[in-house]
């Protein structure tokens, strides 16, 4: 099972309406978690098949915030929800992992 038919599975959606939709947030946060991966400047650095989870959880979070951008709550009835700012965060325990630091301990120079 593609992760496109994984996040429809999790949504509950089963025609293809939405189906462009949601594979360009796919793609989207998977650019995303590249980039967090590779803020270090790792470069030809791919996606870890095993993050895939993550790739799934973010994809649909960024689909249920859809009309509610730029939002830190939203509330209907007697549903209240909170948005975090970076999304990402959540999952840096993770993905810390995966990073590829340059470097090493670091040198100080003093002139």
């Amino acid at each position: 099972m593609d992760d496109l038919a994984k996040v429809k599975l999790l949504l509950g959606i089963s025609d293809a309406v939405q189906d462009t939709l949601l594979m360009f947030l796919i793609d989207d946060s998977k650019e995303r978690l590249v980039s967090y991966i590779n803020q270090d400047g790792v470069y030809n650095l791919s996606f870890p098949s095993d993050l895939g989870w993550i790739l799934r959880d973010l994809t649909v979070r960024r689909f249920n915030r859809i009309g509610d951008e730029g939002k830190k709550t939203s509330s209907e009835s007697d549903v209240s929800i909170t948005w975090r700012d970076d999304d990402i965060s959540d999952y840096a325990i993770y993905l810390d992992k995966y990073r590829k630091k340059n470097g090493g301990r670091g040198i100080a120079r003093f002139i």
